[in-house]
């Protein structure tokens, strides 16, 4: 059905070869980025667009978002009135913003031709303006760019197939991210990772050692790093090499999808002792029941409950702490950080800050409990079609990149998929096939909008393919529902052993001897 719809989206750019005059826009900022942008022509409406970090980006390196077209009957004078706002490059949330305006007229005439719309900075960021410029005949590749940085790979091999200009690894790429790439194409970086973590059972590390030590540009190949960073830090962890795991877990990217489990692991490696390569440590992330969480407690570093240390254990308890206080304030439902609001008490008893340890450990009950009443919710959500239904809204939204990324804010019960359950591959391929269908429909409905009447032929084919895509679609959201259901019970499970164990910590409060006090 892609391919289907990928040839009948080329004929309808056929039949309909004149966009008259485009405009775009485009990036020459320095250390920023842009974070939106609002473009009126005349009294026309305004077009405003808000872009994600990674559509921002990819119009730094060279991409254009498209804006507009002028047909060719609204040849001759027009008011161009644009303003743009950026925040500098420092991957902080409370970087410099700046804004820079443009008020100008330009003409255009009867032949199709390219304006580019520019945001500029100087030696300072301070000092961006704007400027608008004609541009080269073919902004395809350009515009495809963004919109694969964006999420939107079908409309991107759309322009890059309508190009004669489209570098071939960009298509292949394109073609990966919507699913049509041969067995021999697809994400070369994900294939080499899956052959190395196969590797790592049988005791041979290089082939991750090379992806955790490689450079990478693109976000799948830093996410795919900071992976390898991970298992081989945990790796190293269940092995005793606790100096081997912390550089590793110091190497994983923060923020970052991985960086969570990263800073678990990095405050576990200062309390961990050294341990020779033939008595491996074991440690579990996160204990499948009750009894191996008990295991798992006699394991770990002070097996006692009334042990309270000094010197160095106590300093090291304290190193311990500094990734995990940061850890706490992130996603209650990542597992990482529910192990995060346990271990924090359990450092904090054995310094013999006690009150302090059970204040945390009733924070932990309280956070717990509201990320399970989080997760019923976003089940009731996926049962009666609410989650679907939002995640199309979302995607179909022209005036954001930021919500067809599901990047949303931390209370957002929409964003869950993505947050907690997208790194789950049996949700990922139900909740992408669905996305990626819907997206081709919201693109045949708009190619369908564009032709004339006199194109019976296409309009047929378009027709016939839509309700084609919408047999598939009851199917393939079928599957996403329950592939979502099942994920969001496992977290609930993961969620509710962690709530017992921070209940069962509060219940043995009493059983302690005030930390001086001798026992009777």
């Amino acid at each position: 059905m892609s391919a289907s719809a990928l040839d009948l989206s080329l004929r309808v750019r056929q039949a309909n070869p004149d966009r008259g005059t485009t405009l775009v826009l485009g990036s020459a900022l320095h250390d920023a980025v842009l974070r939106d942008i609002s473009v009126q022509i005349d009294d026309d409406a305004p077009i405003t667009y808000q872009f994600s970090e990674d559509e921002a980006h990819a119009l730094n390196g060279g991409g254009f978002k498209y804006l507009s077209s002028l047909p060719p009957e609204a040849a001759g004078a027009h008011r161009l009135r644009a303003e743009f706002r950026a925040r500098a490059d420092t991957g902080k949330p409370h970087a410099t913003l700046v804004t820079a305006q443009l008020d100008r007229s330009f003409n255009t005439a009867a032949a199709t031709a390219v304006l580019v719309l520019t945001a500029q900075s100087g030696s300072l960021v301070s000092s961006a303006s704007m400027d608008l410029q004609a541009g080269g005949s073919d902004p395809l590749p350009n515009e495809a760019e963004v919109l694969l940085a964006g999420g939107r790979p079908f409309e991107a091999l759309v322009l890059f197939s309508a190009s004669n200009r489209s570098d071939p690894v960009r298509v292949q790429a394109a073609r990966a991210a919507l699913g049509l790439a041969e067995s021999g194409e697809t994400a070369p970086v994900l294939s080499h990772y899956n052959a190395a973590v196969a590797k790592v059972d049988a005791a041979q590390d290089s082939a991750l050692q090379q992806l955790a030590d490689a450079s990478a540009a693109d976000a799948q190949g830093l996410a795919v790093r900071d992976l390898s960073n991970l298992t081989l830090g945990y790796r190293a962890l269940q092995d005793g090499q606790v100096d081997l795991a912390a550089d590793r877990f110091r190497q994983v990217r923060s923020p970052g999808p991985y960086s969570s489990a990263a800073m678990l692991g990095l405050g576990w490696s200062c309390l961990l002792p050294q341990a020779d390569k033939a008595a491996p440590i074991p440690v579990s992330l996160r204990p499948a029941s009750a009894d191996a969480m008990a295991v798992t407690r006699r394991q770990t570093p002070f097996r006692y409950l009334q042990a309270v240390v000094d010197g160095k254990r106590a300093d090291d308890l304290r190193r311990a702490l500094v990734p995990w206080s940061e850890l706490i304030g992130r996603d209650p439902l990542d597992p990482a950080v529910e192990e995060g609001m346990l271990v924090i008490p359990y450092a904090l008893d054995h310094l013999g800050a006690h009150a302090q340890a059970q204040d945390y450990y009733q924070r932990a009950v309280d956070r717990l409990h509201g990320a399970r009443q989080t997760l019923a919710a976003a089940r009731q959500e996926v049962d009666d079609g609410r989650m679907l239904a939002e995640l199309d809204a979302r995607d179909a939204d022209t005036g954001s990149g930021w919500p067809r990324l599901l990047v949303e804010r931390h209370g957002d019960s929409a964003a869950v998929p993505l947050r907690v359950l997208i790194e789950d591959p049996q949700v990922a391929a139900p909740l992408h096939d669905y996305r990626q269908l819907q997206a081709i429909d919201r693109a045949l409905a708009a190619d369908r909008a564009h032709l004339a009447d006199h194109d019976e032929s296409l309009l047929t084919a378009i027709d016939a393919l839509r309700a084609r895509i919408a047999l598939a679609r009851g199917t393939v959201a079928a599957d996403a529902r329950q592939a979502l259901d099942a994920s969001l019970q496992a977290r609930d499970r993961d969620a509710s052993r962690y709530l017992a164990e921070a209940e069962f910590a509060l219940a043995r409060i009493d059983d302690r001897v005030p930390h001086g006090v001798s026992a009777p």
